[in-house]
Protein backbone atom coordinates (compact mmCIF):
# COMPACT_ATOMS: atom_id res chain seq x y z
CA UNK A 1 0.00 0.00 0.00
CA UNK A 2 2.86 2.37 0.75
CA UNK A 3 4.39 1.89 -2.71
CA UNK A 4 1.00 2.33 -4.37
CA UNK A 5 0.40 5.53 -2.40
CA UNK A 6 3.48 7.40 -3.60
CA UNK A 7 2.88 6.23 -7.18
CA UNK A 8 -0.66 7.58 -7.13
CA UNK A 9 0.40 10.90 -5.59
CA UNK A 10 3.31 11.43 -7.99
CA UNK A 11 1.23 10.50 -11.06
CA UNK A 12 -1.61 12.76 -9.94
CA UNK A 13 0.75 15.67 -9.39
CA UNK A 14 2.45 15.11 -12.72
CA UNK A 15 -0.91 14.85 -14.53
CA UNK A 16 -2.13 18.15 -13.07
CA UNK A 17 1.07 19.96 -14.02
CA UNK A 18 1.14 18.44 -17.53
CA UNK A 19 -2.51 19.35 -18.10
CA UNK A 20 -1.92 22.96 -17.02
CA UNK A 21 1.21 23.60 -19.10
CA UNK A 22 -0.05 21.67 -22.11
CA UNK A 23 -3.24 23.71 -22.06
CA UNK A 24 -1.27 26.94 -21.77
CA UNK A 25 0.95 25.92 -24.69
CA UNK A 26 -2.07 24.98 -26.80
CA UNK A 27 -3.74 28.36 -26.11
CA UNK A 28 -0.52 30.21 -26.97
CA UNK A 29 -0.14 28.41 -30.27
CA UNK A 30 -3.75 29.20 -31.14
CA UNK A 31 -2.96 32.92 -30.90
CA UNK A 32 0.65 32.93 -32.13
CA UNK A 33 1.50 30.90 -35.26
CA UNK A 34 4.56 28.69 -35.17
CA UNK A 35 6.20 30.72 -37.97
CA UNK A 36 6.62 33.69 -35.62
CA UNK A 37 7.95 31.50 -32.82
CA UNK A 38 10.75 30.20 -35.03
CA UNK A 39 12.43 33.61 -34.88
CA UNK A 40 13.26 32.95 -31.21
CA UNK A 41 14.77 29.50 -31.68
CA UNK A 42 18.44 30.50 -31.59
CA UNK A 43 18.23 32.70 -28.50
CA UNK A 44 15.68 30.48 -26.72
CA UNK A 45 17.74 27.36 -27.40
CA UNK A 46 20.89 28.94 -25.96
CA UNK A 47 19.05 30.25 -22.89
CA UNK A 48 17.28 26.94 -22.32
CA UNK A 49 20.58 25.08 -22.43
CA UNK A 50 22.22 27.51 -19.98
CA UNK A 51 19.34 27.59 -17.53
CA UNK A 52 18.80 23.84 -17.87
CA UNK A 53 22.40 23.11 -16.86
CA UNK A 54 22.28 25.50 -13.90
CA UNK A 55 18.95 24.15 -12.68
CA UNK A 56 19.97 20.51 -13.11
CA UNK A 57 23.06 21.13 -10.95
CA UNK A 58 21.01 22.84 -8.24
CA UNK A 59 18.30 20.18 -8.33
CA UNK A 60 20.84 17.35 -8.35
CA UNK A 61 22.71 18.62 -5.31
CA UNK A 62 19.42 19.27 -3.53
CA UNK A 63 18.26 15.69 -4.09
CA UNK A 64 21.61 14.34 -2.86
CA UNK A 65 21.52 16.49 0.29
CA UNK A 66 17.89 15.65 0.96
CA UNK A 67 18.60 11.94 0.52
CA UNK A 68 21.54 12.19 2.93
CA UNK A 69 19.25 13.97 5.43
CA UNK A 70 16.68 11.16 5.06
CA UNK A 71 19.32 8.43 5.46
CA UNK A 72 20.82 10.03 8.56
CA UNK A 73 17.36 10.34 10.11
CA UNK A 74 16.72 6.65 9.40
CA UNK A 75 20.03 5.69 11.03
CA UNK A 76 19.13 7.54 14.21
CA UNK A 77 16.04 5.32 14.56
CA UNK A 78 18.17 2.19 14.22
CA UNK A 79 20.66 3.53 16.76
CA UNK A 80 17.91 4.40 19.21
CA UNK A 81 16.28 0.96 18.86
CA UNK A 82 19.63 -0.83 19.16
CA UNK A 83 20.56 1.03 22.32
CA UNK A 84 17.15 0.31 23.84
CA UNK A 85 17.58 -3.41 23.16
CA UNK A 86 21.07 -3.37 24.67
CA UNK A 87 19.88 -1.50 27.75
CA UNK A 88 17.03 -3.95 28.21
CA UNK A 89 19.43 -6.90 27.97
CA UNK A 90 22.02 -5.33 30.29
CA UNK A 91 19.36 -4.54 32.88
CA UNK A 92 19.03 -8.27 33.51
CA UNK A 93 22.46 -8.29 35.11
CA UNK A 94 21.54 -5.71 37.75
CA UNK A 95 20.14 -6.63 41.16
CA UNK A 96 16.46 -6.29 41.96
CA UNK A 97 14.43 -4.13 42.14
CA UNK A 98 16.57 -1.99 39.81
CA UNK A 99 16.49 -4.54 36.97
CA UNK A 100 12.68 -4.74 36.88
CA UNK A 101 12.33 -0.98 37.22
CA UNK A 102 14.68 -0.30 34.31
CA UNK A 103 13.01 -2.83 32.04
CA UNK A 104 9.53 -1.55 32.87
CA UNK A 105 10.59 2.03 32.17
CA UNK A 106 12.17 1.06 28.85
CA UNK A 107 8.92 -0.63 27.83
CA UNK A 108 6.97 2.49 28.80
CA UNK A 109 9.30 4.64 26.74
CA UNK A 110 8.97 2.50 23.59
CA UNK A 111 5.20 2.33 24.02
CA UNK A 112 4.99 6.10 24.37
CA UNK A 113 7.11 6.75 21.26
CA UNK A 114 5.06 4.34 19.14
CA UNK A 115 1.57 5.27 20.35
CA UNK A 116 1.77 8.93 21.29
CA UNK A 117 4.91 10.59 19.96
CA UNK A 118 5.56 9.23 16.48
CA UNK A 119 4.29 11.55 13.76
CA UNK A 120 2.86 14.01 16.27
CA UNK A 121 3.96 17.30 17.75
CA UNK A 122 3.51 17.77 21.48
CA UNK A 123 5.48 19.05 24.45
CA UNK A 124 7.00 15.61 25.15
CA UNK A 125 6.36 16.03 28.87
CA UNK A 126 5.44 12.37 29.29
CA UNK A 127 8.65 11.31 27.57
CA UNK A 128 10.65 13.56 29.87
CA UNK A 129 9.04 11.98 32.92
CA UNK A 130 9.78 8.51 31.59
CA UNK A 131 13.40 9.40 30.90
CA UNK A 132 13.78 10.95 34.35
CA UNK A 133 12.39 7.77 35.88
CA UNK A 134 14.91 5.77 33.86
CA UNK A 135 17.82 7.83 35.19
CA UNK A 136 16.51 7.49 38.73
CA UNK A 137 16.38 3.71 38.29
CA UNK A 138 20.03 3.66 37.28
CA UNK A 139 20.95 6.00 40.13
CA UNK A 140 19.39 3.61 42.66
CA UNK A 141 21.47 0.59 41.59
CA UNK A 142 23.59 -0.97 44.30
CA UNK A 143 27.18 -0.70 43.00
CA UNK A 144 28.96 -2.66 45.72
CA UNK A 145 29.73 -5.55 43.35
CA UNK A 146 32.54 -5.13 40.82
CA UNK A 147 30.58 -6.84 38.03
CA UNK A 148 27.63 -4.57 38.67
CA UNK A 149 29.85 -1.52 38.32
CA UNK A 150 31.14 -2.81 34.97
CA UNK A 151 27.63 -3.35 33.62
CA UNK A 152 26.59 0.03 35.03
CA UNK A 153 29.40 1.84 33.20
CA UNK A 154 28.47 0.20 29.90
CA UNK A 155 24.77 0.89 30.41
CA UNK A 156 25.26 4.58 31.15
CA UNK A 157 27.33 4.91 27.99
CA UNK A 158 24.56 3.23 25.96
CA UNK A 159 21.92 5.36 27.66
CA UNK A 160 23.80 8.49 26.58
CA UNK A 161 23.91 7.17 23.00
CA UNK A 162 20.19 6.44 23.12
CA UNK A 163 19.50 9.99 24.30
CA UNK A 164 21.73 11.39 21.56
CA UNK A 165 19.81 9.36 18.97
CA UNK A 166 16.50 10.57 20.38
CA UNK A 167 17.58 14.21 20.19
CA UNK A 168 18.94 13.70 16.67
CA UNK A 169 15.60 12.19 15.63
CA UNK A 170 13.79 15.32 16.79
CA UNK A 171 16.36 17.57 15.12
CA UNK A 172 15.97 15.77 11.78
CA UNK A 173 12.19 15.99 12.10
CA UNK A 174 12.37 19.79 12.41
CA UNK A 175 15.07 20.52 9.81
CA UNK A 176 13.76 21.73 6.45
CA UNK A 177 15.16 23.15 3.22
CA UNK A 178 13.59 26.51 3.96
CA UNK A 179 11.33 28.84 2.00
CA UNK A 180 14.22 30.45 0.09
CA UNK A 181 15.41 27.11 -1.26
CA UNK A 182 11.91 26.05 -2.24
CA UNK A 183 11.38 29.38 -4.05
CA UNK A 184 14.59 28.72 -5.98
CA UNK A 185 13.55 25.18 -6.91
CA UNK A 186 9.99 26.04 -7.96
CA UNK A 187 10.92 29.23 -9.82
CA UNK A 188 13.74 27.38 -11.58
CA UNK A 189 11.32 24.70 -12.74
CA UNK A 190 8.82 27.28 -13.98
CA UNK A 191 11.50 29.22 -15.87
CA UNK A 192 12.89 26.06 -17.45
CA UNK A 193 9.46 24.93 -18.65
CA UNK A 194 8.50 28.43 -19.82
CA UNK A 195 11.32 28.41 -22.39
CA UNK A 196 9.54 25.55 -24.15
CA UNK A 197 6.88 28.13 -25.07
CA UNK A 198 9.39 30.08 -27.20
CA UNK A 199 9.78 27.21 -29.64
CA UNK A 200 7.42 26.82 -32.55
CA UNK A 201 7.43 23.31 -33.92
CA UNK A 202 5.22 22.75 -36.92
CA UNK A 203 3.80 19.65 -35.25
CA UNK A 204 2.04 21.00 -32.14
CA UNK A 205 1.44 17.53 -30.71
CA UNK A 206 5.17 16.80 -30.68
CA UNK A 207 5.89 20.04 -28.84
CA UNK A 208 3.14 19.35 -26.30
CA UNK A 209 4.52 15.82 -25.81
CA UNK A 210 8.06 17.09 -25.18
CA UNK A 211 6.79 19.79 -22.84
CA UNK A 212 4.67 17.25 -20.99
CA UNK A 213 7.63 14.91 -20.49
CA UNK A 214 9.75 17.75 -19.13
CA UNK A 215 6.99 18.93 -16.80
CA UNK A 216 6.23 15.44 -15.50
CA UNK A 217 9.91 14.76 -14.80
CA UNK A 218 10.45 18.05 -12.95
CA UNK A 219 7.26 17.65 -10.93
CA UNK A 220 8.32 14.16 -9.88
CA UNK A 221 11.78 15.41 -8.85
CA UNK A 222 10.26 18.20 -6.75
CA UNK A 223 7.91 15.70 -5.11
CA UNK A 224 10.92 13.48 -4.37
CA UNK A 225 12.71 16.41 -2.71
CA UNK A 226 9.60 17.15 -0.65
CA UNK A 227 9.36 13.53 0.57
CA UNK A 228 13.04 13.38 1.47
CA UNK A 229 12.82 16.76 3.20
CA UNK A 230 10.00 15.46 5.42
CA UNK A 231 11.45 12.14 6.63
CA UNK A 232 8.81 11.45 9.29
CA UNK A 233 5.61 12.42 7.45
CA UNK A 234 3.73 11.39 4.35
CA UNK A 235 3.41 8.05 2.61
CA UNK A 236 7.18 7.77 2.19
CA UNK A 237 8.01 8.86 5.73
CA UNK A 238 10.24 6.72 7.91
CA UNK A 239 8.24 4.13 9.85
CA UNK A 240 9.07 3.09 13.43
CA UNK A 241 9.75 -0.48 12.34
CA UNK A 242 12.98 -0.75 14.33
CA UNK A 243 11.25 0.40 17.51
CA UNK A 244 8.29 -1.90 16.89
CA UNK A 245 10.67 -4.85 16.67
CA UNK A 246 11.97 -3.98 20.13
CA UNK A 247 8.78 -5.22 21.81
CA UNK A 248 9.07 -8.92 20.83
CA UNK A 249 12.79 -8.70 21.54
CA UNK A 250 12.00 -7.47 25.06
CA UNK A 251 9.65 -10.43 25.46
CA UNK A 252 12.40 -12.86 24.43
CA UNK A 253 14.81 -11.30 26.91
CA UNK A 254 12.25 -11.62 29.70
CA UNK A 255 12.15 -15.33 28.93
CA UNK A 256 15.95 -15.54 29.06
CA UNK A 257 16.39 -15.97 25.31
CA UNK A 258 19.69 -14.34 24.21
CA UNK A 259 19.89 -16.01 20.78
CA UNK A 260 19.36 -12.72 18.98
CA UNK A 261 22.45 -11.18 20.55
CA UNK A 262 24.56 -14.33 20.19
CA UNK A 263 23.62 -15.14 16.58
CA UNK A 264 26.50 -13.17 15.07
CA UNK A 265 29.14 -14.39 17.49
Amino acid sequence: MQNISWIVISLTLAAICVFFFSGALWLLRKKVPHEKMRKHHDVAGFMLGTIGVLYSVILGFTVINAKDHYTQAERTIHTEATMLADLYRDAGFFPEPSASSIRATLRDYVKYVLEEEWGKKDNHLKAQRTIQQLWKSYASIDLTQVKTRLWYTQSISKLDKMMDARLARHFYAEERLGSMMWCLLISGALITVSFMFFFGLENLRSQILMTGLLVSYLSFMLYLVYCLDNPFSGSQGIKPTALEQSIPLFDDLDQGNLSFFLSDQ
